[in-house]
């Protein structure tokens, strides 16, 4: 059985169940509006429900374009009564503007309330999920796109268990974006995140530039970039923190490793053509500390069309996150009779192309932001409470996800973060890791 499949399911009976009366403390929203999950029981019907979430028949029929009868187990989003409120706007004279005021004026600070904006594609997952009597089903199908959020919701669910065990008083707030930009902005202008701490995603670039043109300066928020490698949100914005460190760190962890390491050898960059404005920005990099570098453009990635770029001995950077052009130059490096210490991307750990043998022959190292080690007892830790809760092991977005509820909402540090000028933070911590035994381990 995969991990995804497992993690949905166990996933999705969770959040079924967790919302699945008005009582609840997490919440999902739809364009701006507020839902709770409800689960038919047996017995039910359209009335006791609306009765016992005191909201109106016909706003439950609407929500769920419901045509016949319900059925056991029938999933219904039940609109949470503030939503009702919209409507009556117009017999409000408190200006929008004072309610604002008062609601930061009686804001629990002891309550830490967290977001998450995550492409769920709840909807097409749902529709898919009503139409299966034995739940089992359920786990050889899935909505693909929806994998990347439901690993990273398992992992925030899973530190937020740990942390309210401590005493912590975290809401977490859920809200489906799917891909779309216009749900984002429908979130964005709803004011559902006005009295949000921490906001984290949404994960694309476009999408979380919305999200940065209304909250990006509110430095009494946190904005979270766990994913995106783009980096002109944290660049212009104060409030935002990127996880995932630039092409410029990256090289700057690989230019102080080997300048410490192989300060005598000689050093070579190979690009992919029309990229060589990174094989520019690397010679730059070693200039600065009076290393000369040569800079090669690779048209072909065999073994004869290279080796005339190779001594007897060298380092080799590779600036390129082009997965089938790093996987062809690696497999002509290993080709050649020459000794090579071979640098590389973090894109490479998620190459499933990449021959973990040659991998090893080479040394590659490559930065890493998002490391797991077998020696923390932090991460043994993580690894001991996911296996106990879902029996299974765990995605590398689920670390990431704890990873981030701790290092924000507890005294763990697990970022290192550099301020930028006019901006907010970027991570800088990406130890250089490389495969010993056909297991990723950091470098000592």
């Amino acid at each position: 059985m995969g991990i995804i499949r497992k993690i949905f399911f166990t996933f999705s009976v969770l959040l079924a169940c967790s919302l699945s009366a008005q009582t609840v403390s997490d919440t999902i929203v739809f364009d701006g509006d507020k839902f709770v999950k409800h689960i038919v029981k047996g017995g039910e019907s359209l009335k006791s429900i609306s009765l016992l979430h005191k909201v109106a028949t016909a706003d439950i029929i609407e929500n769920n374009e419901i045509q016949k009868r319900l059925y056991y187990n029938q999933l219904l989003y039940i609109p949470i009564y503030e939503n009702q409120q919209k409507s009556k706007d117009n017999n409000v004279h408190i200006s929008v503007q004072k309610q604002i005021e008062l609601a930061a004026e009686f804001k629990d600070t002891s309550k830490l309330n967290i977001a998450l904006l995550m492409p769920y594609f709840l909807i097409k997952n749902d529709t898919m999920f009503n139409d299966f009597e034995d739940s089992t089903e359920i786990l050889n199908i899935y909505y693909k796109d929806s994998e990347v959020a439901l690993s990273f919701h398992v992992g925030v669910e899973l530190a937020l268990d740990s942390l309210r065990k401590q005493g912590k008083n975290i809401r977490l707030h859920t809200f489906d974006t799917n891909k779309d930009a216009l749900k984002v902005y429908k979130i964005v202008s709803s004011k559902a995140l006005d009295n949000m701490d921490i906001i984290i995603g949404p994960l694309y670039a476009n999408n979380f530039s919305i999200l940065c043109k209304k909250y990006g300066n509110d430095t009494t928020k946190i904005l979270i970039s766990p994913l995106s490698k783009n980096t002109e949100n944290v660049k212009n914005y104060k409030a935002v923190y990127q996880l995932f460190p630039s092409f410029q760190i990256q090289t700057n962890i690989i230019k102080k490793y080997v300048l410490k390491r192989y300060k005598q050898d000689r050093v070579i960059v190979l690009n992919q053509k029309g990229h060589e404005g990174k094989s520019a920005y690397i010679k730059h990099l070693f200039k600065q500390q009076d290393k000369v570098v040569k800079a090669f453009t690779v048209k072909y990635t065999k073994a004869d069309s290279i080796r005339k770029m190779f001594n007897e001995k060298q380092v080799v950077i590779i600036p390129s996150e082009n997965k089938a052009f790093v996987s062809k130059l690696l497999g002509a490096i290993g080709g050649i009779d020459s000794a090579s210490f071979v640098f590389g991307l973090y894109d490479w750990k998620k190459y499933d192309n990449l021959d973990i043998h040659n991998l090893m022959f080479l040394d590659v190292k490559f930065p890493d932001p998002y490391r797991f080690s077998n020696t923390s007892n932090h991460d043994i830790s993580f690894v001991k409470l996911f296996e106990k809760k879902y029996n299974t092991n765990h995605g590398k977005y689920t670390h990431i996800a704890y990873n981030t509820i701790m290092h924000f909402c507890s005294d763990f540090s697990y970022f290192k973060f550099q301020n930028l000028k006019n901006g907010g933070k970027t991570n800088t911590y990406a130890p250089l890791h490389h495969y010993v035994d056909y297991e990723l381990v950091p470098l000592r």
